[in-house]
């Protein structure tokens, strides 16, 4: 509408009568708070696993319609990469078994060939496995009288051996493997071992297994805390699970070689006291801006990139600001940085390149606080602007260090990942369960889920582990 018509249409607004024109005001305010809101369910709608901290589990059966990748183009062709090691089945030099296949008359003349050596041979192997059998080991103790003395002496059994008939602690370690690693319910526990191995594993019997095996990880509790402690840098997150008609929180703690899971009734700061590593932690930890954490001020904070770069894909897609994609884009401009540098040798990023970086980061929030209005003085969002954008202009004004800390030391990665990856399989647990019946459950799924998961990572064979852990001698993590 140019100048002249708009002068028109205030001259004829002018002439109506003044509750016509309250009228039209009203009105024009109404579709504006409407408009408004609108605005704010369609951003709402528009969120997903990809563009926002929501999990995939949310997404629904359709996958999002701008699900593309966050790392961009890596130049490299699909497939294995020149150099890496690939994993076959290969050929067994000594095989468990050998079968001969000898033909006993020519195909032509139909000769007998049964005492005719063989010219050459063709060898091939099948991996298998064998009829799942349960060993039964009775041990007997003896009773034998001295014939010095007449006393009654009685053989001891092994440690362990308490009842008439028990389960191997094997077969225990199998169970809670099941159980914690693979996430199967007590019942199809129960079902797995009747089908495959025709024991009638009770599921109560799989309810004492958990508990004495909680209680025997007590020890490496406490251990693995103190091993978490001495780590230079940790992977923080939480998630929230239902218990009791309410909502609880599982806890990780997570280093390269260790993992702790806590059952929580609290995100914030009660959890990380009652969990008591933070308040004794004063090194690098990684995390997705829970403001619970910014409370440790003895200890050096790194933000989780992913997680901005989910943001600012919103904020660019649905708010239609560049800035977003810009700050994205330079963010994945310090990723590589660092990639390039770890994978030449160095220790460090050059300070210049550095500084580039920031100045390319203090010039991206200018031109953004530019269009959001000078937000950091404000304490309500600008009319027109989305919520989003907003708040996240606002952290990145307010954490550059914390966002680029990945660049000032090599050994900070750009994400969150490890603490994602090691919370993902509870989610996956939720789908099959549902949530956890009791607080006491929980408890004893994190101790337990704790063991297997840094049992992983330390590279033990899980199942061997387990068995120590029932028999009351759990392996312990050393720094």
């Amino acid at each position: 509408m140019d100048m002249i018509s708009i002068n028109d249409s205030e001259h004829k607004l002018e002439s109506l009568p003044q509750w016509a024109q309250d009228l039209i005001h009203q009105l024009c305010g109404q579709v504006q708070q409407l408009t408004l809101r609108v605005r704010e369910l369609e951003a709402q709608l528009a969120k997903n696993s990809s563009n926002s901290g929501k999990p995939p589990s949310s997404d629904g059966p359709e996958k999002p319609k701008t699900n593309q990748s966050l790392r961009g183009k890596s130049g490299r062709k699909p497939g294995g990469q020149p150099g890496r090691e690939g994993k076959t089945l290969e050929a067994a030099l000594d095989p468990d078994r050998v079968e001969i296949h000898s033909p006993m008359k020519c195909s032509s003349c139909h000769g007998s060939l049964e005492e005719i050596e063989a010219a050459g041979i063709e060898k091939r192997q099948v991996f298998d496995i064998p009829p799942m059998l349960v060993i039964v080991t009775e041990h007997v103790a003896e009773t034998k009288i001295c014939p010095c003395c007449g006393k009654k002496n009685k053989g001891e059994f092994p440690q362990g051996i308490n009842a008439p008939v028990q389960y191997g602690d094997r077969v225990k370690a199998l169970a809670a493997y099941f159980l914690h690693q693979h996430l199967i319910p007590f019942e199809r526990v129960s079902q797995i071992f009747e089908d495959v191995f025709g024991l009638s594993l009770s599921v109560g019997t799989c309810v004492n297994m958990d508990a004495k095996l909680f209680k025997n990880l007590e020890a490496f509790e406490e251990g693995l805390k103190s091993y978490l402690v001495a780590c230079k840098v940790l992977h923080l997150d939480e998630t929230g699970v239902r218990c009791l008609k309410k909502l609880h929180w599982i806890h990780v703690t997570s280093s390269q070689m260790a993992t702790l899971f806590v059952f929580h009734s609290k995100r914030g700061g009660e959890a990380t006291y009652d969990i008591g590593i933070l308040p004794k932690y004063e090194g690098s930890v990684i995390h997705d801006h829970w403001l619970s954490y910014f409370s440790y001020q003895q200890v050096k904070h790194g933000l989780c990139n992913v997680h901005h770069l989910r943001e600012l894909k919103f904020v660019h897609e649905q708010e239609r600001s560049d800035w977003a994609k810009e700050m994205a884009d330079l963010l994945l401009k310090g990723k590589k940085m660092t990639n390039e540098a770890r994978q030449a040798g160095k220790t460090a990023i050059a300070f210049d390149e550095i500084a580039t970086i920031e100045q390319e980061y203090r010039s991206l929030l200018l031109k953004a606080g530019a269009i959001y209005l000078d937000i950091g003085n404000r304490e309500s969002i600008p009319d027109g602007l989305g919520k989003q954008g907003f708040n996240l202009l606002r952290r990145l004004m307010n954490r550059m260090d914390e966002v680029l800390y990945f660049m000032r030391d090599l050994s900070i990665p750009f994400s969150n990942n490890l603490a994602e990856q090691d919370l993902r399989m509870e989610k996956v647990k939720q789908k099959i369960s549902g949530c956890f019946r009791t607080f006491c459950g929980g408890v004893i799924s994190c101790r337990i889920r704790s063991y297997i998961s840094t049992a992983r990572k330390q590279g033990w064979k899980i199942i061997d582990a387990l068995a120590e852990a029932i028999r009351g001698d759990p392996r312990m993590v050393h720094s």
